[in-house]
C-alpha cells in the first residue's frame, strides 16, 4: 500500500525519517552556532584586570620578607663559619701549649723545703732560704702565650679569670678600634678580640690601671661571662670571694682579686695615667665607692689595678666594669 502514496506523501515521509535519524546537537555545538562576530569583538575589547594597590602592597611585602629572610640566613651562616674558624684558631693555640720536658724554675723564695707555691708566696720573706720552687704551674700558659706571640706581635698577654669562662689572648693595637672586629690572625670577626687599651705600656708592671676591653657576645664568648657573673645577684659575692684575674705576660703572671664592680655610663674608669699620688688615691676611692660587692680590699698609693670593661647592651654608653687589685706576681725562671 505504500507504493500507492502520492509524491507529496512520499516526500513528507522522507523528511520525517530524516528528522528522526538526525542526532541531537551538543550544548557546545549549539553555543558555537549562536556565537556571532559581535560577541568575539566585544570579548577582545574587554580590558585586562589590573593589580590593585592592596595587591601591589602584598607583593612588595612578600619581596621584603624574602630579602630579610635571605639576609638573616646569610648572617647566621657567616657567624657560624666565623665561630668555627675562631674555635679552630683557639685549638691551634692550645695544641702549641704542650708540656715541657724540663720543668721551669720559679724564683719565688721558699720558706722551707716542701712548702707549696701558695705558702711560699704568703711567707713574706720570714725564712731567708732562697732556694727556688720547682713548678710547672704556669708553664702551659706561658707556652700558649709564646705560640700566640709568634702569630702576631700585637699580643700583649693572656687573660684568665677564675670563677668565669674568660680565657683569651690579649691583643694591643695602635688604637682602641681595630681589635673590636679583628682576631689575632688579622681576620675580620664580629666578636673581635680581648684587647688592652692602646695607651698602656707594653711592660705590664708599669701600668697602674691596666685596662682590657671585650664584647658582650650573646653566644657566651668574650666578656659575656662578666655580664653573667655580675647579673647573678644570688652568687655574685660568693664567686667574688674566690675569683682571681690572671694577666699572663712574657715576664710573669699578675694575679688580681676583685676590688670593685659596677655598671656606669661614662669613661672615668678607663683613666690610664694620673698626675700624682693624690689623684690616683682619689681615683681608687671613687671606684671602690661605686662597687656593688661586699668585699672592700685595702689599698694605698702603691696599689695597682686592672679593669675589665664590656657593654651592657641595655643602654647607650653603659658598661659593666670590674676592677681587680694586684695581690701577687709570679715570675718565670
Amino acid at each position: 500500500m505504500e507504493n500507492n502514496r502520492t509524491p507529496d506523501e512520499a516526500a513528507a515521509k522522507t523528511r520525517e525519517l530524516a528528522v528522526e535519524e538526525k542526532p541531537e546537537k551538543s550544548c557546545f555545538v549549539r553555543s558555537l552556532e549562536q556565537l556571532c562576530a559581535a560577541d568575539i569583538a566585544e570579548n577582545a575589547e574587554t580590558p585586562k584586570k589590573r593589580m590593585t594597590a592592596a595587591g601591589l602592597t602584598r607583593v612588595c611585602a612578600f619581596l621584603v620578607c624574602m630579602a630579610v629572610f635571605g639576609g638573616s640566613l646569610f648572617q647566621i651562616v657567616e657567624r657560624a663559619i666565623d665561630g668555627i674558624q675562631a674555635d679552630l684558631l683557639m685549638e691551634r693555640l692550645q695544641m702549641a701549649a704542650v708540656e715541657r720536658a724540663v720543668p721551669r724554675m720559679d724564683p719565688t723564695p721558699a720558706s722551707s723545703p716542701g712548702y707549696t707555691l701558695l705558702e711560699a708566696m704568703n711567707a713574706d720573706g720570714d725564712n731567708p732560704d732562697d732556694t727556688p720552687i720547682i713548678t710547672t704551674a704556669y708553664d702551659t700558659e706561658y707556652r700558649r702565650l709564646m705560640a700566640s706571640a709568634a702569630i702576631n706581635e700585637d699580643v700583649y698577654g693572656w687573660l684568665r679569670t677564675k670563677g668565669t669562662e674568660i680565657d683569651y689572648v690579649i691583643m694591643q693595637g695602635a688604637d682602641n678600634v681595630y681589635y673590636l672586629k679583628h682576631t689575632i690572625d688579622g681576620s675580620y670577626h664580629e666578636a673581635g678580640s680581648i684587647f688592652a687599651d692602646f695607651r698602656l705600656s707594653k711592660t705590664h708592671s708599669e701600668n697602674y690601671n691596666a685596662i682590657f676591653y671585650g664584647h658582650n657576645m650573646t653566644d657566651g664568648s668574650m666578656f659575656r661571662a662578666l655580664r653573667n657573673w655580675y647579673d647573678d645577684y644570688t652568687t655574685r659575692d660568693a664567686v667574688a670571694e674566690t675569683m682571681e684575674i690572671e694577666v699572663i705576660t712574657r715576664d710573669g703572671v699578675y694575679i688580681y682579686e676583685p676590688f670593685s664592680a659596677y655598671r656606669e655610663v661614662g669613661a672615668h674608669f678607663i683613666t690610664a695615667s694620673f698626675a700624682d699620688e693624690t689623684a690616683y688615691l682619689q681615683f681608687l676611692k671613687d671606684i671602690q665607692s661605686k662597687s656593688v660587692l661586699r668585699r672592700r680590699p685595702d689599698y694605698d698609693a702603691n696599689s695597682k689595678i686592672c679593669t675589665l670593661v664590656t657593654c651592657t647592651n641595655a643602654m647607650e654608653g653603659e658598661r659593666y666594669v670590674l676592677h681587680g687589685i694586684l695581690k701577687n706576681v709570679i715570675y718565670y725562671g
